[in-house]
């Protein structure tokens, strides 16, 4: 015989997973753009970083990597490329375009050894961009946007600043589309 108060537990049990499951969280994966905008213009990065700017304790001296501006070009439109949401294009034929200008580029100790030489790097790429609706002639985001990453110079998890710069601008591909795409 089989145990009614088993049955009635079981039963509720399945019923509520079905409303857990069905009920969702509200989170989706389209775009929140608006239906108008399917075809982005990524316009080149602008070098805004003042290589003769005075330097400070706080800065002792500037460091930078000639031709980040093409390589932060070329990352942002390969990522919306491999995002797919929007199709990149070219100025005439765009309903939006995306403005950028790259403002720092900061490589920072972070770790240290016992006779004080480096060992750890945070290096940090940094751009304002503006997110224009071409057809409205408004701005639908404008942020400063930073991508980072940490590299360590001996090591088994060493690698070159070049490599690490790679990784930052790709970081800061990633966040570019995702402010677009998610606009919030």
């Amino acid at each position: 015989m089989v145990d009614t108060t088993m049955l009635q537990k079981s039963r509720l049990a399945v019923v509520w997973l079905a409303a857990v499951l069905l009920s969702g969280c509200g989170y989706t994966t389209k775009s929140l753009l608006p239906e108008n905008i399917q075809r982005v213009h990524v316009a080149p990065v602008v070098n805004s970083i003042d290589l003769s700017a005075e330097i400070s304790d706080k800065t002792p001296f500037r460091v930078y990597r000639p031709g980040l501006e093409v390589e932060l070009t070329n990352a942002v439109i390969n990522r919306y490329i491999f995002d797919g949401t929007l199709k990149v294009t070219s100025p005439e034929k765009a309903d939006a375009l995306l403005v950028a200008t790259l403002v720092d580029y900061r490589r920072d100790a972070l770790r240290y050894s016992e006779g004080e030489d480096v060992q750890e790097y945070r290096l940090s790429v940094t751009i304002d961009a503006v997110f224009k609706d071409k057809t409205a002639g408004k701005a639908l985001w404008s942020k400063r946007i930073a991508g980072d990453t940490t590299f360590f110079l001996a090591g088994p998890r060493a690698i070159s600043e070049d490599q690490a710069a790679t990784r930052a601008v790709e970081d800061v591909a990633r966040r570019v589309v995702e402010a677009t795409i998610e606009y919030w």
